[in-house]
């Protein structure tokens, strides 16, 4: 079932594009300093301060205008420059995608970064499995550049069977992404882990915890 588990989240990638205006997703960071700047209507090369192995996760303006990215671990403003508390989220530079950024809806400034952790394959213990954690961005901290609210940092949501020792050992995938709701301003955070979807609720009062559960026929590899 690998493939129809690639091609569900593939969906949930381009769904995900459209869930906010063109140019809030005008700006790309990625890879070893690597970026795209789409405003002019085709790929432009920039540079970041990014040094990832693989996802990331960039936000802009409606207009365009770069506000901020990151990893997963580390979160860059516009200057490029690692904001004052944009360090230690509980993402991986190895999660395939690490990092999710979603407006808060009816706040302007205020910014969710969901992350996922990268599964401890070997059990050894010493890479620690955070799972499924958010933060919040503040645009209005850090004169004006924003930055990571120190109270939010790393906010658990359990996906996972705490009475399950396997499930509490990986407690999620590497997979994260989101859809605009039937409401128009309300979002889907949707993440998955053994043969269970977890869809988080956001909306104008924040991200609801208890998650809509869907369960699959099949497991799905992390």
């Amino acid at each position: 079932m690998k493939i129809p588990a690639f091609l569900f989240f593939f969906f949930l990638l381009l769904a995900g594009q459209h869930a906010f205006a063109q140019r809030e997703a005008a700006h790309w960071f990625f890879g070893d300093r690597a970026g795209l700047n789409f405003n002019s209507g085709f790929p432009v090369p920039q540079s970041g301060s990014l040094q990832t192995q693989e996802g990331s996760a960039t936000i802009s303006d409606r207009n365009g205008n770069l506000l901020f990215y990151t990893d997963g671990v580390q979160v860059y403003d516009r200057r490029h420059n690692r904001m004052p508390n944009g360090y230690g989220l509980n993402g991986d530079v190895s999660s395939t995608q690490s990092a999710l950024i979603v407006p808060q809806p009816g706040n302007p400034g205020l910014y969710f970064i969901f992350t996922v952790d990268k599964p401890d394959y070997f059990g050894d213990g010493e890479d620690p499995i955070d799972g499924l954690n958010y933060s919040v961005v503040n645009m209005s901290l850090n004169g004006g550049f924003g930055d990571v609210v120190p109270a939010s940092k790393n906010t658990p949501l359990v996906t996972y069977n705490s009475a399950d020792a396997l499930e509490n050992e990986y407690k999620s995938s590497e997979k994260i992404s989101a859809v605009l709701h039937a409401d128009g301003s309300s979002y889907w955070v949707v993440t998955h882990h053994t043969n269970k979807f977890y869809a988080f609720k956001v909306t104008t009062a924040g991200v609801n915890t208890t998650p809509v559960i869907s369960v699959s026929p099949n497991n799905v590899p992390p």
